[in-house]
């Protein structure tokens, strides 16, 4: 039995975790109850027999990855697969993988399985050139059936043109409706002993491919110790349908089918992984650099930090989505919680096994990581969001104000003005923080503007949008100047991004205030302030709102004595993104690129609003403008940049679009 190692228990009940800093070797001494295995039904076959395993582990598992080699049936995910088929004499492993919310196990059974070279009982057997095709594409079937000579073959397939054949080798089989198909072939020999073998699910049918493919893919785990499996899964976009995998260190070193299973690591080593994805659009390749870290000892270098994507949001219930480890300085354990997903609990880096939504509602994720030099927690409210029916966009205005909380728009005691607007103290910035994960654009404010008196005709208020990922406003994301003579008091006042802001996660939003003091009295002829929460005096209360006063930061509760929130409401959406690029036939080109890259906006209207980011690979944004869909391609100059990999975001009204670009020359 392999390496078997120990996650930290999350007890998300509470949302408390603790983990113990531990070697390799103390995990693997202090391994919890899991424990794989299992029994299989024969030891000793005959070519063209099958066998039925059994899962006996205990701890109680959630997860089963068996691998087969040797098989028909090179994989399953069932807990007591049956009818596993050998028809090659040979001797065979069989692997098990089991996991559970907080531990992950392994059994490897070596010469599990006997096959005895059958040379009298006819085996039919047939093979496809591809399992996977575009819709509107051909297979190729050959036949490999044992111990002939046979006079009759019978095949059918379902759902193909022609849908049956009598010829050994049948020609091209067409496939004109997407989904998933059987295969079956019915061999009899001279002396009328037939075999039949069927193929459940065999061939796979997908829409043909409107965009280039974009490889991308992800391993359930990138840290393991020598000896241990890793299972792979495309993530890639473009729907391709050839795959060619190369792992460095790895047995085997290649593979060619769309999700490769049980790939050993023996030695200790950091190794890279690539992919090659191709369809009728093109051919596209991601080569990961040390993305595979194999080692006895825990390699920690700092505290990791906890964070995570998922490969959708905005689902229709019975939808399986996948997550992965976005965490910095290297974790080497994962524990996973999806609040009303199944699973529920999951230990690997990456879940690529999948989560199912069955039910309509909003659903928490949260992730801790540990490694030798500590621990960190990352718990996202209202993540995924679930629907009954099909839904391409989710809006909702957030507030941090509490239901049936009061608001108001109280005086600063012990000088003129009031907290949330002009004052005494010359308070400039006013930023509410907005910590939550729900959505991933903001389309708009909504301001609760309770007095707004100009001193001069130009005078103005500024309001902002930043980043949420530090502890004070830094980042800009959006500031747009308002006369104050425009806004009225005691007004709600709706501030519509044109282009709406793309934000992951946390955000700051809020405004900037002048003081016009054309008399010399010390007073602000300007009054602008917005309505803040109630102070909060109970013990538990929080404080959501910062104040930026000569330079300096503090929270509300620092500079005020108050624990409160603004009033300010943002009007924030989920989009489904993939459907649109899609409908829209949205390219970027030549990639890789060396002085300049190409967008062709496709099928966007002339004239649409488009904002273009220009990111690298640690998130920075580059460069960044607003510009128009157009007849001809929208040009941008690379020649200033350094060679690696990059990432161009278009923000198109509600819709944002991702694609990489490699600059290399």
């Amino acid at each position: 039995m392999n390496c078997k190692q120990i996650i930290s228990l999350i007890l998300v009940s509470t949302l408390i975790f603790s983990v113990n800093q531990l070697s390799a070797q103390n995990k693997k001494a202090s391994k919890a109850n899991l424990d794989a295995a299992f029994n299989a039904s024969l030891h000793t076959i005959t070519a063209g027999e099958c066998i039925d395993f059994t899962d006996m582990s205990t701890g109680g598992p959630t997860y089963w990855q068996w691998s087969f080699p040797g098989s028909q049936t090179v994989s399953s995910n069932a807990q007591n697969p049956t009818g596993i088929c050998y028809y090659y004499a040979g001797v065979y492993d069989v692997i098990l993988e089991v996991q559970n919310g907080s531990d992950i196990d392994t059994e490897i059974i070596e010469d599990c399985i006997t096959v005895v070279e059958n040379t009298e009982i006819p085996i039919a057997d047939f093979r496809a050139d591809y399992t996977t095709i575009p819709v509107g594409g051909v297979v190729n079937f050959t036949n490999l059936s044992q111990n002939g000579p046979f006079n009759t073959y019978a095949w059918t397939f379902e759902s193909g043109i022609p849908n049956v054949s009598n010829e050994e080798t049948p020609i091209p089989i067409a496939y004109t409706t997407v989904g998933t198909y059987r295969v079956e072939l019915r061999v009899e020999n001279t002396e009328g002993v037939q075999d039949d073998e069927v193929k459940v699910k065999y061939i796979n049918v997908i829409p043909a491919a409107t965009i280039p493919p974009v490889a991308n893919f992800m391993a359930d785990r990138i840290f393991i110790a020598p000896g241990d499996f890793i299972n792979f899964k495309d993530m890639s976009a473009g729907n391709p349908y050839i795959w060619k995998w190369f792992f460095e260190g790895a047995e085997p070193t290649l593979a060619n089918i769309k999700d490769p299973q049980s790939i050993l690591y023996t030695m200790p080593g950091t190794y890279d992984v690539e992919l090659i994805v191709e369809s009728n659009k093109g051919i596209d390749t991601i080569r990961k650099i040390d993305y595979i870290v194999v080692a006895v000892t825990d390699p920690c270098v700092a505290i990791p930090i906890a964070d995570f994507s998922a490969s959708q949001r905005l689902i229709r219930s019975g939808t399986t989505i996948y997550f992965e480890d976005k965490s910095r300085n290297n974790p080497t354990t994962w524990n996973w919680y999806f609040q009303g997903g199944y699973q529920t609990y999951s230990a690997v880096s990456n879940v690529i096994n999948g989560v199912e939504y069955n039910a309509a509602g909003f659903y928490d994720v949260s992730l801790s990581v540990n490694n030798a030099c500590g621990s960190n927690y990352v718990y996202k409210e209202d993540y995924i969001l679930v629907f009954s029916g099909p839904i391409n966009k989710y809006c909702d205005t957030i507030s941090n104000i509490n239901a049936n909380e009061s608001i108001n728009s109280p005086n600063l005691s012990g000088t003129w003005g009031r907290i949330g607007g002009h004052n005494g103290q010359k308070s400039r910035i006013y930023a509410e923080k907005f910590d939550q994960y729900s959505f991933e654009q903001i389309d708009g404010l909504i301001i609760p503007v309770t007095v707004s008196e100009h001193g001069s005709y130009n005078s103005k208020v500024t309001f902002y949008v930043w980043k949420g990922n530090t502890t004070y406003p830094e980042e800009v994301l959006y500031e747009k100047d308002v006369f104050l003579r425009n806004i009225p008091s005691n007004f709600y006042f709706p501030i519509d991004f044109q282009t709406p802001i793309a934000v992951e996660g946390p955000f700051f939003a809020g405004y900037k205030i002048n003081y016009v003091d054309t008399d010399g009295d010390g007073i602000s002829d300007d009054e602008f302030a917005v309505s803040i929460a109630v102070n909060r005096t109970y013990a538990s209360a929080k404080n959501t709102l910062f104040v930026q006063t000569n330079g300096v930061w503090n929270t509300a509760t620092e500079k005020f004595g108050v624990k409160t929130s603004s009033a300010i409401k943002a009007v924030t959406c989920l989009v489904d993104l993939e459907e649109f690029e899609i409908d829209n036939n949205i390219e970027i080109y030549p990639n890789p690129a060396a002085d300049y890259i190409y967008i062709n906006t496709g099928n966007l209207d002339c004239g649409k609003d488009i904002h273009l980011q220009f990111i690298d690979q640690t998130g920075r944004i580059i460069l960044s403008y607003d510009t128009k869909a157009g007849y001809n391609d929208i040009s941008i100059n690379i020649n200033s940049y350094p060679p690696g990999l990059y990432f161009v975001n278009m923000i198109v009204g509600h819709n944002k679009i991702t694609k990489k670009i490699l600059i290399n020359r």
